[in-house]
């Protein structure tokens, strides 16, 4: 048996369904204003991939060094580890 809340449920997902079907064109008119929009929209989704990129950049090659099995210079972090000043060998 069903419940009221599934049929209306039911209902308003077969209204929304069928509206798509029928729906009248709109006769829209996209300004260059807009078009500015989605090109800055697009620009920004790009910057920001690879902002994403560079501060994931050295996690993203040790996890392909570990899965080919090549050497790391990394510590377990992902960050790049640095030699203190009493490990650097000087030339005298």
């Amino acid at each position: 048996m069903t419940r009221p809340t599934e049929h209306r449920r039911a209902s308003i997902l077969t209204v929304a369904t069928l509206s798509l079907f029928i729906a009248l064109p709109s006769h829209a008119y996209l300004d260059p204003g807009t078009g500015s929009i989605i090109l800055q929209s697009l620009l920004a989704g790009i910057a920001v991939a690879i902002g994403v990129l560079r501060l994931y950049w050295q996690r993203f090659k040790s996890f392909l060094a570990n899965l080919t099995g090549g050497s790391r210079d990394h510590n377990n972090d992902g960050e790049p580890e640095f030699k203190q000043n009493s490990d650097i060998q000087t030339k005298s």
